[in-house]
């Protein structure tokens, strides 16, 4: 009895010191791994860190590469061969020749234009050479061939030959161009001091409205009469107005149309 009890105590303790070694080789092995395994872990950062700075480094090379390049481009523009050169500005500065001001075109053109400047004491150049046909009547009636009838006539009817030229009287600026049964292609002129003259039974009209011109220069041709005038002829329809009131041409034309 004793025998077996000392026998179990001894297999006891030969199992707990087994026991105590296998741990502690355990424990020395786990602890001994650990270092091996920061280290590993470590390197696995450190590699990976690097990498990530290498990937950086690279994408700011490659970036100021690509901003070099494109400066480069930008400075180094080769010119298209087939457009021509851009003036400089001094050229372009040295080809223009100076333009006068609107100013001095107007008072260029002011200076070339003649003056209106009609009054009672004006003597008319002739629209045209001839007899007046029908003569200037307001008080009393005057006779009319073509229409057999006797009226009032606020204009001369001086006689010409279709294509005669008719010049304007005094200095004068076209106020209008008109088409009238009676008087045919007709111009009306402003003399200046509210005078205008009306000159009708015209054709081949050379001015137009808001022109000014000179005493003298022709502005039309006589044409055919109109279906009021046919026996009396071909002629010119010449009237005279201030302020819009008619007066009598013969008193300001020279005697030869009389």
């Amino acid at each position: 009895m004793e025998s077996g009890k000392k026998t179990l105590r001894i297999v006891l303790s030969v199992v707990l010191v087994a026991a105590t070694l296998v741990c502690g080789v355990y424990v020395y092995h786990y602890e001994s791994k650990k270092p091996d395994e920061a280290r590993i872990e470590s390197a696995k950062k450190d590699k990976e860190e690097e990498k990530k700075s290498n990937e950086t480094t690279e994408e700011e090379e490659t970036k100021d590469v690509n901003t070099y390049d494109t400066e480069n481009e930008e400075t180094n523009v080769t010119p298209d061969p087939s457009e021509p050169p851009a003036p400089s500005q001094s050229s372009e500065n040295e080809a223009q020749p100076e333009t006068p001001s609107a100013d001095a075109d107007a008072a260029a053109s002011q200076a070339v234009l003649p003056e209106l400047d009609f009054n009672e004491g004006t003597l008319l150049n002739l629209p045209v050479s001839g007899k007046i046909l029908i003569p200037y009547n307001m008080d009393k009636t005057v006779y009319f061939s073509t229409l057999d009838s006797y009226r009032c006539n606020p204009a001369v009817m001086i006689e010409a030959a279709v294509d005669t030229p008719v010049a304007v009287v005094a200095n004068s600026q076209v106020v209008s161009i008109t088409e009238d049964a009676v008087t045919g292609t007709t111009v009306t002129m402003d003399m200046g001091n509210g005078y205008q003259a009306v000159y009708g039974q015209l054709k081949d009209v050379n001015v137009e409205q808001g022109q000014t011109v000179a005493s003298g220069t022709v502005i039309a041709n006589i044409n055919t009469p109109t279906k009021y005038f046919t026996k009396e002829g071909s002629n010119l329809y010449f009237a005279l107005q201030k302020d819009g009131s008619p007066l009598d041409p013969s008193l300001y034309l020279p005697p030869e149309t009389e």
